[in-house]
């Protein structure tokens, strides 16, 4: 609905890590004149130039919270009123511009709150045990892996370790040959923390 919409729509995504959110965005870049950022390394005159130069209609940040909140104000007047100004010494332009921002981040509260108000903002839940279990089942069959290696990395990720995190399941499972590698890795994550 958003992407058909006629007017700019902002949404942002938000949610616990290796919740998909970063697939998502990926999957958006699939759209006519998209445009993805990383957050961590964006800036606003990077941004603003990138903007002038270039016909966009979606703009896709990942990782939106890592924007430090100097770099946030583009998108104050951007979101807004479509309008994106720059004035410098010897630098003025302006221009209107229709862009839909689809954003993702893990904690939205590190946006500043006129931007984060801009947003429709969506947050994932935690997957349960169950579900947690399917998708890395999914990911980690797919890689040929013995289904009691991965039931057994699923346990100790959620259990053990207690991250809920899928990375750290694909992590350990292409490292371990054995229930007892698991066991051993899991120990490390112990000894690491």
């Amino acid at each position: 609905m958003a992407t058909n919409s006629v007017e700019p729509i902002h949404i942002a995504l938000a949610g616990p890590p290796a919740s998909a959110k970063t697939i998502f965005m990926k999957c958006l870049l699939a759209l006519p004149n998209s445009y993805f950022v990383d957050g961590s390394n964006m800036s606003k005159p990077g941004l603003i130039d990138y903007i002038f130069n270039n016909n966009i209609k979606y703009l896709l940040i990942d990782e939106i919270d890592k924007i430090p909140p100097k770099d946030q104000t583009v998108f104050l007047n951007l979101m807004e009123t479509g309008i994106v100004s720059e004035t410098k010494y010897n630098k003025t332009r302006k221009m209107d511009a229709r862009i839909s921002i689809f954003a993702t981040g893990n904690n939205l509260s590190k946006i500043t709150y006129p931007i984060r108000s801009r947003f429709l903002s969506l947050i994932l839940k935690a997957y349960s045990y169950e579900e947690f279990h399917t998708i890395v089942t999914q990911l980690l069959s797919r890689k040929n892996l013995n289904q009691k290696i991965i039931d057994e990395v699923v346990y100790a990720v959620w259990y053990n370790i207690k991250s809920k995190n899928i990375r750290d399941c694909i992590k350990i499972a292409q490292m371990a040959k054995s229930v007892d590698d698991i066991l051993f890795l899991v120990k490390i994550f112990f000894l690491l923390d």
